[in-house]
């Protein structure tokens, strides 16, 4: 299910369900340490869901959505005729009716009906209505199916969806709770199993691991790797110690430090367990402005720092400056990535550019020249 997430001004788009870790990511992206999000369902990319529901504006915990999203993803062809049915009973649900409907689903009959036509003459045969209770076959022979299909779904509240017809009213909404439990404190998860054929011994462990790594799982097969770094490359088994003390130096981090080593791995491209543990090392090198989603953001920024103070910098807000914020970054080896504008290393996000002395002296030599050579022709000067 693909999900639009915003947060005053900053958007992302993003597939669900995902993993903790993932999620984490998104919220780092969207500028927010809460977990609640606003969010629309994509029209174009959930095609099978009604279209009353797509392009809504709804706010709920992410780990919520993503529960939502799991729920969606492993309900059968019935279930998902008898959800779709419930929302177009109730267009205007909020984003908890939604998550609710998603459990119980067995209460509501569905079956297979083309329209009312098809429903009349299943009830008329059926005798399925109190009025037809009694009547001859020379009298329901006479009957409009059409028309008698169209009373029972007003009596049912019935909604035809994908070639079924669903009897919404007979759903009786769960009397349950629905608690999502908080993610444990870790930056790393790994499947390991000690042998392929013995995958009924896989166990998950979270980094950092307080105790020492044992060698069963140095020695074992990694068979799935999550990680709070989305450039980070496991491949491994006998680094499991190494990562180990990676994640041991993110949780030193802060937080604001923690998502500004995201953006110099990305701008980097690192992926190496050294290569990271090197650049944690070197993460006061560089300058960060979470603030930034794009060049010409960044532009507008950028001369608001450097104009004359009186500058009314509202004259920015309608120009188009992405060349000119690339161009800045360009000279100045940063860039913008997903979590904000980071500087190249040793390098400053917003000085102001000037000359540099040897290229002044050239210039200033090159207007020596000019202002010297007084060309001449017929022996007169020009």
């Amino acid at each position: 299910m693909r999900v639009y997430l915003k947060n005053n001004g900053y958007a992302v788009s993003e597939k669900f369900p995902m993993t903790v870790f993932e999620m984490e990511d998104v919220l780092n992206k969207l500028k927010q340490t809460e977990s609640v999000v606003r969010f629309e369902i994509s029209e174009y990319d959930n095609m099978k869901l009604p279209s009353s529901i797509c392009g809504r504006d709804f706010s709920a915990d992410i780990y919520r959505l993503n529960l939502f999203a799991e729920r969606l993803e492993n309900l059968n062809s019935s279930e998902m005729t008898a959800f779709k049915s419930l929302l177009t009973a109730k267009p205007d649900c909020d984003f908890e009716d939604m998550l609710l409907m998603t459990y119980g689903l067995d209460s509501v009959m569905v079956y297979p009906c083309s329209g009312c036509r098809e429903l009349g003459e299943t009830v008329i045969e059926n005798e399925m209505m109190p009025e037809l209770e009694g009547c001859s076959a020379e009298i329901l022979a006479l009957l409009d199916p059409e028309k008698v299909g169209s009373l029972m779904q007003k009596q049912d509240g019935g909604v035809f969806i994908d070639g079924h017809y669903c009897v919404t009213s007979g759903y009786e909404p769960p009397d349950i709770n629905i608690k999502i439990g908080r993610p444990e404190n870790c930056f790393f998860r790994l499947l390991i199993v000690p042998e392929e054929e013995k995958i009924e011994q896989a166990q998950w462990i979270s980094l950092p691991y307080e105790t020492e790594i044992t060698s069963d799982f140095c020695n074992g097969i990694c068979l799935d790797f999550q990680s709070s770094l989305p450039n980070l490359k496991f491949d491994d088994t006998h680094k499991i110690g190494t990562l180990n003390e990676l994640a041991k130096s993110l949780s030193e981090l802060s937080h604001d430090d923690f998502v500004k080593l995201k953006a110099v791995m990305e701008a980097e491209n690192i992926c190496e367990i050294s290569n990271t543990l090197d650049c944690i090392g070197r993460l006061d090198e560089y300058e960060f402005d979470r603030n930034i989603q794009d060049q010409s953001e960044f532009g507008r920024a950028y001369l608001s720092r450097n104009l004359p103070v009186n500058f009314d910098i509202s004259m920015l807000e309608s120009m188009d400056l992405f060349d000119f914020g690339q161009g800045i970054l360009s000279h100045n080896h940063g860039e913008v990535t997903s979590y904000g504008a980071i500087s190249g290393r040793g390098q400053e996000l917003y000085s102001a550019l000037t000359v540099q002395p040897e290229q002044q002296l050239d210039e200033d030599f090159e207007e020596d020249i000019e202002e010297d050579f007084e060309p001449e022709m017929g022996g007169l000067s020009l």
